[in-house]
């Protein structure tokens, strides 16, 4: 498989374009208002304390031995300790959300075909290193299916879906259509931590994307490793979520913690996997977090 200069993702089934990918998005809703800032998963506004290291989440030497967390930050280890609030605030956040591209991207609709034009031209670059398969796909934190449709479709021949909401899942057909959503083979109605891949199936790729900010740390860990074990031999975990400059950014209303880089490939390296490319997204709104790629094994 070869990108040619028109950035044109060419298989022995199938042709996929950025124009593609553009073509099978709806528009998403112009808001005359400004866009609602929310801790969902989604673009997020970067407060001012996110780049001071010793803001809300910044390293404690002082825990530095508990091997559970990789936040060092005590309100943060104590939050996460108490597994039940944390996962049952992120659930009632995500049933209050519309089931529209707004609704996913937090009031960053306009931003859609952005992100996914660029998905594709990094998901183009791991097909071109060779090896890569295209028949399953799982989509993390799918909602109404707005990557699987958008992106993981044109590529794979078939896509699960995984969602915490219900409401979300059981919109995706009317909001992917009926033919493609003839192409989704699974929805698994749960957290990403209680998602355990059913026996014998192997993914070629599984994107996760902006929904690892609900995760403990010691969960996040857990479905890694899970993750790791139900990838084929040439597939790849593909992360894409907000990065923080230093330490991390709690909101304890939704149960939400925004990592750096560092944080991130620390977990990564706890979780046995081998992180083989990394980039950033361009073109998002200064004010936002910057966005950057993990392709893992």
């Amino acid at each position: 498989m070869t990108l040619d200069s028109d950035e044109t993702l060419h298989t022995a089934s199938t042709t996929v374009s950025l124009e593609n990918v553009e073509k099978h998005v709806s528009p998403a809703p112009v808001s005359t208002s400004s866009p609602q800032v929310s801790t969902s998963s989604s673009p997020r506004a970067a407060s001012a304390a996110s780049s001071d290291s010793s803001s809300l989440c910044s390293n404690d030497s002082s825990l530095a031995s508990n091997e559970q967390f990789v936040v060092r930050n005590h309100e943060v280890q104590q939050c996460m300790s108490d597994r039940v609030t944390w996962y049952t605030k992120s659930r009632d956040y995500w049933t209050q959300v519309p089931s529209t591209i707004d609704g996913m991207l937090g009031g960053y609709g306009s931003l859609t075909h952005a992100d996914l034009c660029s998905s594709a031209q990094f998901l183009a670059k791991l097909v071109n290193q060779g090896g890569l398969g295209t028949q399953l796909a799982l989509d993390c934190g799918a909602g109404i299916g707005r990557v699987t449709q958008g992106l993981l479709l044109n590529v794979f021949d078939k896509v699960e879906m995984l969602d915490t909401c219900r409401e979300h899942l059981d919109n995706a057909r009317e909001f992917m259509g009926d033919k493609m959503f003839a192409n989704v083979s699974a929805q698994h109605c749960c957290g990403l931590e209680d998602f355990h891949p059913a026996p014998g199936t192997l993914y070629d790729v599984v994107w996760i994307q902006w929904v690892i900010i609900y995760l403990s740390d010691s969960d996040f860990i857990k479905l890694l490793a899970r993750l790791k074990g139900a990838i084929k031999k040439n597939g790849y975990i593909v992360i894409k979520d907000n990065v923080t400059k230093a330490g991390c950014e709690l909101d304890a209303d939704d149960s939400s913690v925004t990592r750096s880089d560092l944080q991130l490939k620390q977990i990564f390296k706890k979780a046995g996997l081998e992180l083989l490319e990394e980039t950033f997204q361009k073109g998002f709104p200064r004010e936002l977090f910057k966005v950057k790629y993990y392709a893992l094994r």
